[in-house]
């Protein structure tokens, strides 16, 4: 995490100390054009103090035969001076002034939205939709706009993921009707339901799927008016366990097949004795009937995927483990833009390409955006890896106007970031996606250089000596985001995976401005330990939750603790303004839903995140904790969410390579706890507790003959204890049982969550 955090600010400081240039032509350019626009302002007014008909009820020539404002009647602020004349200043009085005039007179820009006034200021400014409350009552809300809700020619789509059941379980599925002609456009539906085995898997009238008593797969199918043309369909796999004992059912996340590559182990919890042993099985169920009064700790080793344990079962029930494949990229370029031989591609395949801006309205020399995949539980890393896609070997473009940046000498930034200066620097994003339909999102725009120019000294300070102070980046660049659009393709295919020369493009189009938000009130920042100091990097994500469990990003921002640690030493509190006397909120600043994203049973969450990033000498382990706050189904983001507290942070954990002991500290307030080995080659352990505050981890390599490494401690990235707090009324019990919250859906399920880094002793706080 703090190796990819530096590219990514270093990547924004190069960029801010070359904004800082006052030669850089835009300046002139906008000089040019202001004496351009001040000439035929007089040129105009000349004509018109020679052209003696012209009759005004308030002149405005001065002895000179200019422009003058001062000459219109009072109050001033009421009119301009336009060839002479006092004409009086628009002012809206109704949203039907601004419909009429509020584009002729410049107040509102893009035509594809509302503009509506403002009464108290008189000003008019497009409006834009964030849900169908918002709307009229035969309305909807598509991609910002009201438009009349369709009620024929719809299509229904389902949008849960493929399900596992057993027998008696029931899920019940998500469906809207989409317009084939409109992919905004998503409204509730009704459809009729059906199975393609009853005796497998029933679906009742509203989409309630329920496992029968045989066990096999069958297909769903949602009907509009009859019309099998008018269908969608999803599979579901129905699990007939043995019963009485455990049972686990190990299956890909994304497909529901069964893992049939690797080895499971059970151990029993209390002695520490391996019980049983195998490959796992061809059809992914893994029975155990002997005892299970001591606990049995479940250890499922696959081959090409994470490896994952469930500590402490005791009682007979049936485990539900969606597992995600390993998708590691090591990308290498030459300065010809040219895929190397020493790219690594495990799992994944490679999108290149940039966003299309064709019809984005800003035309400023400093360009940056940010692109990579829809995001699923695996945000709880906190790993921009995660967020921006696996960093890329690669060189600026040889005519980059990047000063004091040799294009001969390569670079490492995250794949999903480009920057050009007036000229090309880094003009695509290239990132590695595993194989399948893969949903894009891009946030990008442009900047005029004077928006940065007042960063630019304390970002290159930041970067002096060559260690980066990451906290004062976030707080500089990111609000700049605001005036950016998002970009969103549902549907880049990935073919084939491992083979570096087969190159998917996209282009995902920068459609919609960022016109709705929030105002997050932040509370008290979590504390690492009197005298340590806090989690003070503040990171705000908002965007799209889908049932299916994914996070699409529309929006971000960024703070910190403070800006200038000697005007304003660090508190624990963030404040917005610091110029203020009062607290203020930050804004965060989001698109409307496009592009497929607009649905009644999807909602907006905004995800604020206080991490700790260590710079040299700072005594703080890597550590995050973050607060997500879930809108209504539906709705627009909500105004003002309520944020509650951030959840602290286990600091009496430990882990000991050696002795191979895991110490996990108790945090008020969480429901869950987990142990998090972060392999650097994308192989990763995750170990449930399940309760448990102290174990002995088990070595692999002793269970079997089996060419297994230890993802305990080979080529290990980070050891991070999570603490996860729940929605109310959800249990650890429930999220792996069959049917309902399942573990690679919990990104909508989790209200807080923390993560501390034990791979280095955590210092213990001051006395």
């Amino acid at each position: 995490m703090r190796r990819t955090s530096l590219v990514l600010g270093l990547a924004a400081g190069l960029l801010a100390a070359g904004c800082s240039d006052s030669s850089t032509p835009a300046s002139d350019t906008t000089a040019a054009d202001t004496l351009v626009a001040d000439t035929s302002e007089d040129v105009a007014a000349e004509d018109v103090a020679q052209d003696t008909t012209a009759v005004c009820e308030h002149p405005c020539l001065d002895e000179f035969g200019k422009n003058d404002k001062s000459l219109c009647p009072d109050p001033k602020s009421e009119w301009k001076c336009i060839a002479g004349c006092c004409e009086a200043v628009f002012r809206c009085a109704n949203d039907a002034d601004c419909a009429t005039h509020g584009f002729d007179e410049g107040h509102c820009a893009d035509d594809r939205f509302a503009c509506r006034c403002d009464v108290p200021s008189g000003m008019c400014g497009v409006w834009y939709c964030g849900g169908d409350a918002d709307c009229g009552s035969d309305e909807t809300c598509a991609a910002g706009a009201c438009v009349t809700a369709p009620t024929t020619g719809l299509v229904p789509r389902i949008l849960d993921r493929p399900q596992v059941l057993v027998p008696g379980a029931t899920y019940t599925l998500h469906v809207d009707g989409v317009d084939p002609s409109n992919a905004d456009i998503a409204v509730a539906i009704t459809p009729t339901w059906t199975s393609s085995n009853d005796a497998v898997v029933a679906v009742d009238a509203n989409g309630m799927l329920t496992g029968g008593a045989t066990g096999g797969d069958a297909t769903v199918t949602a009907t509009l008016g009859g019309d099998s043309a008018h269908a969608a369909t999803l599979a579901v796999r129905n699990v007939a366990v043995a019963g009485g004992g455990l049972d686990v059912i190990v299956v890909d996340e994304a497909t529901v097949a069964p893992l049939d590559a690797g080895r499971y182990v059970l151990i029993n919890h209390t002695t520490g004795a391996v019980v049983k042993t195998e490959l796992l099985p061809a059809d992914g169920v893994i029975h155990y009937a002997g005892d299970l009064t001591e606990g049995i700790d479940v250890h499922v080793l696959a081959t090409d995927h994470d490896w994952v344990s469930w500590l402490n079962v005791d009682s007979a029930r049936t485990l539900y483990l969606p597992i995600a494949q390993t998708h590691y990229a090591k990308i290498e370029m030459d300065p010809s833009n040219t895929i190397l031989d020493s790219t690594i591609l495990d799992n994944v395949g490679i999108v290149r390409g940039a966003p299309d801006t064709s019809i984005y309205l800003e035309t400023d020399p400093l360009e940056i955006s940010l692109t990579s995949f829809a995001l699923s539980s695996a945000l709880f890393d906190f790993n921009l890896q995660v967020l921006l896609g696996a960093d890329v070997k690669r060189y600026l473009d040889p005519e980059h106007s990047i000063p004091q940046v040799d294009p001969t000498e390569p670079i490492t930034v995250p794949g999903g970031i480009i920057l050009n200066l007036a000229t090309p620097a880094v003009p695509t994003f290239v990132l590695a996606a595993p194989a399948g339909k893969n949903r894009l999102w891009s946030l990008g725009g442009r900047l005029d250089l004077s928006e940065v120019a007042e960063y630019a000294s304390a970002i290159v300070d930041s970067i002096a000596g060559g260690d980066l102070d990451f906290t004062r980046i976030v707080g500089a660049v990111f609000p700049l985001f605001e005036s950016f659009w998002s970009g969103y393709d549902p549907s880049v295919v990935v073919d084939t995976t491992g083979d570096r020369t087969a190159v998917v493009d996209a282009a995902p189009l920068l459609r919609m401005p960022l016109g709705l938000s929030s105002s997050l009130d932040i509370p008290p920042l979590p504390s690492l330990g009197a005298g340590i100091g806090y989690a003070d990097a503040l990171f705000f994500l908002g965007g799209a939750l889908t049932p299916d469990g994914f996070m699409i990003p529309l929006g971000l921002n960024g703070g910190a603790d403070t800006s200038d640690e000697n005007k304003n030493p660090p508190d624990g509190i963030a404040d917005a303004i610091e110029t203020t006397p009062a607290k203020d909120p930050y804004r965060l600043p989001l698109s409307p839903l496009h592009d497929g994203l607009q649905s009644p049973h999807v909602a907006f969450v905004a995800t604020v995140v206080a991490v700790a990033i260590p710079g040299k000498d700072d005594p703080r382990p890597d550590s995050g904790s973050a607060i997500l706050a879930r809108g209504e189904l539906g709705s627009g983001p909500p105004a003002s969410p309520d944020l509650g507290s951030f959840l602290g942070f286990p600091l009496a954990s430990s882990w000991d390579p050696t002795t191979r002991a895991l110490v996990v500290g108790s945090v008020p307030g969480a429901d869950v706890q987990r142990m998090l080995f972060k392999g650097k080659t994308g192989r990763h352990w995750t170990l449930w507790l399940n309760g448990t505050t102290t174990y002995t981890v088990p070595n692999p390599t002793s269970f079997s003959d089996d060419a297994v490494t230890d993802r305990a401690t080979d080529t290990l990235e980070l050891a991070l204890v999570n603490s996860l707090d729940l929605a109310d009324g959800l249990t650890l019990d429930a999220v792996v049982t069959p049917g309902g919250v399942t573990l690679d859906t919990l990104l909508g399920h989790v209200d807080r969550i923390s993560f501390i880094d034990v791979k280095d002793p955590i210092p213990q706080a001051s006395e």
